[in-house]
């Protein structure tokens, strides 16, 4: 009989402990934008949208980037989609995993100025490049309820990996897109620290808010060069500079 009743007791508390932790865990999706913009050192002020060439003497030709003058760093949109899972580990303490696809960049807006090959007439075009990156992203959060279930403030750090990354140039009427390269023109891995607040609507809806600042120098600068006498074969290097991404989130979600 006392077999049975431990039995019992223990297969009570097992089943106490599950019902426990499923009310203690949660997981959901959510979706929304974002505004995006990099803190940029003046060297990637250029339009790299074709390089041109200088001739040198002994038919040497050095190609180079024009500089953009006068030139200003403006935000542009991104988006937002993912989903999370969140352990509650005392009322007013939760850690919350989210795994998603955003989007960073710039706008770098300015003129131009190039001289004509066969006078020293100097012509000057306005030309705006935006910078998009696509990223998939995750999320690490330590949140705390200054009102519980109805109000998070979430702390954390979010690493993201590059999957894409183009520039969108134009200039006049001239229109070229450069899709950049993994690792040599920009770096794919980038760490950000994150923080905002949630608030929680109806038992299911969550509505976030969040400002995100990375760490990595996500960008290179191009420096061509050329090594040959032709200006056909054109060698690039690349250069590390500053470039970091800070980012204003803002996000509607259903959990369960």
């Amino acid at each position: 009989m006392n077999k049975k009743l431990t039995l019992l007791v223990c297969l009570l508390a097992i089943f106490g402990l599950k019902i426990s932790a499923q009310e203690n865990i949660s997981y959901g999706i959510f979706l929304g934008g974002s505004i995006n913009t990099m803190n940029l050192d003046k060297s990637f002020y250029y339009d790299d949208s074709e390089p041109f060439q200088t001739p040198l003497p002994n038919n040497i030709y050095k190609p180079y980037y024009l500089t953009v003058n006068n030139a200003s760093v403006k935000p542009i949109g991104g988006f937002i989609i993912g989903g999370f899972f969140e352990y509650k580990l005392t009322d007013r303490v939760g850690l919350q995993l989210e795994i998603f696809y955003n989007q960073y960049g710039y706008k770098l807006k300015g003129n131009v100025r190039v001289k004509n090959m066969g006078d020293n007439d100097t012509i000057t075009y306005g030309y705006s490049g935006k910078m998009k990156m696509s990223n998939f992203s995750a999320a690490l959060l330590m949140k705390y309820y200054v009102l519980p279930d109805k109000m998070s403030i979430d702390l954390g750090i979010q690493p993201s990996y590059c999957i894409r990354a183009i520039k969108e140039n134009e200039r006049g009427i001239v229109h070229k897109d450069n899709v950049y390269d993994s690792d040599k023109e920009y770096n794919p891995l980038n760490l950000c620290a994150t923080g905002g607040i949630t608030g929680y609507f109806f038992d299911n809806i969550t509505v976030s808010a969040r400002y995100t600042i990375g760490f990595t120098d996500v960008l290179k600068v191009k420096e061509p060069y050329n090594v040959e006498n032709t200006g056909n074969n054109v060698r690039f290097r690349y250069s590390n500079a500053k470039s970091t991404v800070s980012s204003i989130q803002l996000t509607v979600g259903y959990r369960w």
